[in-house]
């Protein structure tokens, strides 16, 4: 009897336990739909529009991205294109009250957050981030990266015969006057640019100076056509310049819709890859909005709107689709990649930008 009693007992413990289990998940999942839910009513009252620093629409698909969130909660998007140090800048000069959110280097991200600069909102999926992706500083702002990408170069295979497939290749006469990338006193991409270099050069991304010196050598043999303060696809569609360093996610985009015959290389002999940082502003002028597109940037259906354009999503639970990653340059290509560290990052960014500006002869 004692047996039968018991076993009944365990049965009856598992299903309650059973039941329990799915209570919990429901309610997770009803909390998670709460908050989005919670967050558009309270948008409602903020003008039905979000503005962003260093978000144009032809970078990391934020145009799709930002269109499928009009769609959703009739807010529309303005952006100010800039570059990270100039959002940096900027958002210490506005006290962050001007812009709602804004995309630019972790590096940068991590010392707006440590500076009280951002908001101490984080997303209901924060721990779906990995770590070294996110941060929350001593005040509690907080930062996070919403995607990852690796620095490569577009090649207009019009113009361009041999298809250079390292950094070194690049200093040959054949390229002369064909070469871009962006300034790294106003891009967080041209510093990367450097630290790329200088990895390849080096085996060290943060010896700044071996990729600036291999970077002069490229401006005084005239194999540079230009340093831009910000992100333009015009001179490459006209054929001003073949050659244009960015990262594979942007480069992958531009073969497909800019009507040049192209290659996308990421180059052999070493490049970095680097989180994309996306903060809300401490003092954003609408909040509510800007937590709202926070929570639908890293939810499922915004990181796959990344994964549908080749910009790797920042959660590792979310798959790039197959039809995509076919696309993507060959796998031996990814061979020499090194991650940045963001804090190393942070600590010589500055004066990587003041060496190179005087190594190059910037105005």
């Amino acid at each position: 009897m004692k047996k039968l009693i018991t076993a009944i007992l365990v049965v009856i413990f598992l299903s309650v336990s059973f039941v329990g289990c799915k209570t919990s998940t429901t309610t997770t999942t009803q909390t998670g739909q709460s908050v989005m839910d919670k967050l558009a009513e309270a948008a409602k009252g903020e003008g039905g529009v979000i503005n962003s620093y260093g978000m144009p629409d032809v970078w990391a698909n934020y145009g799709e991205i930002y269109g499928q969130f009009e769609k959703l909660y009739g807010i529309k998007h303005q952006d100010i294109d800039m570059g990270s140090s100039v959002v940096y800048s900027r958002m210490k000069e506005e006290n962050a009250s001007k812009n709602d959110v804004a995309d630019l280097k972790p590096s940068y991200a991590m010392k707006l957050a440590q500076e009280g600069y951002t908001s101490d909102y984080k997303v209901s999926v924060w721990d779906k981030i990995p770590e070294g992706q996110k941060g929350v500083a001593p005040n509690g702002s907080v930062w996070q990266a919403a995607y990852k990408g690796t620095l490569g170069f577009i090649v207009n295979t019009n113009i361009v015969k041999k298809v250079p497939h390292t950094w070194a290749e690049l200093n040959d006469p054949q390229y002369k006057g064909l070469v871009s990338y962006l300034d790294p006193r106003a891009t967080g991409t041209g510093v990367n640019t450097v630290e790329a270099v200088s990895y390849a050069m080096s085996g060290d991304p943060y010896n700044y100076q071996a990729g600036i010196d291999f970077l002069v050598k490229l401006h005084k043999n005239g194999i540079i056509a230009s340093v831009d303060p910000k992100v333009d696809v015009s001179k490459f569609q006209r054929g001003e310049v073949a050659i244009l360093i960015n990262f594979d996610y942007n480069l992958l985009l531009w073969r497909d819709t800019l009507g040049v015959p192209a290659e996308v290389v990421i180059p052999t002999d070493g490049t970095v890859a680097v989180g994309g940082g996306v903060i809300m502003a401490k003092n954003a002028p609408h909040p509510n909005t800007a937590k709202l597109f926070l929570e639908f940037l890293f939810s499922d259906e915004g990181q796959k709107l990344f994964a549908k354009a080749y910009v790797t999503p920042i959660r590792p639970d979310i798959q790039i689709p197959p039809e995509i990653a076919a696309k993507f340059p060959p796998k031996e290509q990814y061979s020499k990649v090194k991650f940045i560290d963001y804090q190393k990052d942070a600590e010589i960014s500055q004066a990587l930008q003041n060496a190179w500006a005087q190594a190059v002869g910037a105005k």
